[in-house]
């Protein structure tokens, strides 16, 4: 309305004049100033860097833990940030969620209650920053539960060949599963979606060794198998192999096959055979169980990143391999990290001697898994002992507690699950990841039946 307001004026005036009137000069057309607006804001005034909010920060920095009921531990912090006064006294408060699982008092010692898991917190008094830690505390006492269809994490699919699962791993939507398979002895990857059977990829490694235990590390640039390496062949055997000398780390790569002297990076512990390892990603370490010269198992744990970079050297191995068709005895040479020029974080004797079906190594705690399967000639003869031992071993080698799983000697229920019709039921395998615990067994189908799965069952620990 405004830019129109001057015209209506000037019509104003020229309707107000008469056929009579003298023409009137119309003079200048006022024009109006525009109606007031709001006040424009004023700018703000640039804040002075010295002005500019600075923040405090607080962290965990002890390693990840879970404990035993009973144990405790201490959870160390480090206050950060560009707000931080390094003269000033700081006051903490440390608090726990559920008391009944476990206690923390003023210094950040954490006690153990009774299994399940607590968020411990800690905050800084004046600014109220605070960072929190999740504990669990575990004593495999949810193994011991009744069988439950809901427990099935992945089951039934088969694999690639018609031998057992030794050995398996998985990340995302992804299970690699290791089988001894054909002749010449070859450890067989199968690589396929958690849960379901297809697609499926496969990598082949000759005369590495029997698979007892294996990790998948994920990095930027593919899959990593670290898996046990230079096999050599059991005394009278025909094509079973063992106490290899050697730990590889080798990239996954679908439809290869490799040689032992092909894997991308070796580690050697001289004296030590029948290497495997296990990873804890949140603590970032390696632990490798293994018989020293004195056939005692021994276990040892380092940070992966160290062991890694380390350099590597040329290393001949410490006892005689024989491998291949003819057969031929050896001492070789490798290529490989020399771990004991690598500091450990811990190295101590296991509390037993057991052959594990199995272990993980995981946030201080080595969760060791062992047992058996009835052949299908024990079960004809009903003297089927299929069994299924989980232990909890400290990082100071102390055992702390074992339990076996009840229902996996039951053939009625194995068999109405559709998990076996033959009743073999084999302990292959223990993991724990993001508070839960897998437990998993290979199953395979009677008489000539190709049928080759394995079944992995999740109990969460809280």
């Amino acid at each position: 309305m405004k830019r129109f307001l001057p015209v209506l004026v000037l019509a104003a005036v020229l309707s107000s004049c008469t056929p009579t009137d003298e023409p009137v000069e119309p003079g200048p057309v006022p024009v109006l100033p525009p109606a007031p607006g709001p006040e424009p804001e004023p700018e703000p005034e640039p804040e002075s860097e010295s002005e500019s909010e600075k923040t405090l920060e607080i962290n965990f920095d002890a390693p990840f833990t879970d404990l035993f009921p009973g144990e405790t531990c201490t959870l160390t912090y480090t206050l950060g940030g560009d707000a931080l006064e390094p003269s000033r006294e700081y006051k903490v408060l440390f608090s726990s969620s559920d008391p009944t699982v476990a206690t923390v008092d003023a210094r950040g010692q954490v006690t153990a209650r009774k299994s399940g898991s607590t968020v411990i917190k800690v905050t800084e008094v004046d600014t109220e920053v605070y960072a929190e830690r999740k504990v669990y505390v575990v004593n495999l006492s949810q193994i011991k539960a009744a069988y439950d269809p809901e427990r099935k994490f992945t089951c039934g699919h088969t694999l690639y060949y018609k031998s057992v699962v030794q050995s398996w791993d998985f990340f995302d939507d992804y299970l690699y599963a290791c089988q001894v398979c054909g002749s010449p002895h070859t450890l067989t990857f199968t690589r396929k979606p958690v849960h379901s059977q297809d697609p499926r990829a496969y990598m082949h490694l000759k005369y590495y060794g029997h698979g007892d235990n294996m990790f998948v590390e994920r990095a930027f640039d593919g899959d990593w198998l670290w898996v046990s390496n230079y096999g050599t062949l059991e005394s009278g055997q025909t094509n079973r192999y063992t106490d290899s000398q050697v730990l590889s780390r080798v990239k996954f790569r679908e439809g290869q096959t490799f040689l032992p002297s092909q894997a991308d990076l070796n580690f050697v512990l001289p004296g030590s055979k029948r290497l495997i390892a296990a990873f804890d990603p949140d603590n970032g370490s390696v632990g490798i169980w293994c018989r020293n010269s004195d056939g005692k198992p021994w276990f040892h744990v380092y940070d992966i990143e160290d062991i890694k970079k380390a350099p590597t050297e040329i290393v001949q191995l410490s006892y005689s391999i024989s491998y291949g068709n003819p057969v031929v005895s050896e001492k070789p040479t490798v290529k490989a990290v020399n771990l004991s020029k690598v500091p450990a974080l811990l190295s101590f004797p296991m509390p037993f001697n057991y052959t594990p079906q199995g272990y993980d190594w995981h946030h201080g705690k080595i969760w060791f898994f062992r047992g058996a399967g009835a052949e299908a000639a024990d079960v004809a003869a009903g003297t089927a002992k299929n069994w299924a031992t989980a232990y909890l071993v400290s990082p100071e080698g102390k055992s702390l507690v074992s339990m076996s799983v009840p229902w996996v000697a039951d053939l009625g229920l194995l068999a109405s699950e559709g998990l076996t019709d033959l009743g073999y039921f084999e302990a292959e395998g223990i993991k724990v990841k993001e508070g839960i615990l897998y437990i998993g067994f290979a199953s395979k189908d009677a008489g000539s039946s190709p049928q080759r799965r394995v079944n992995i069952f999740k109990y969460p620990l809280d």
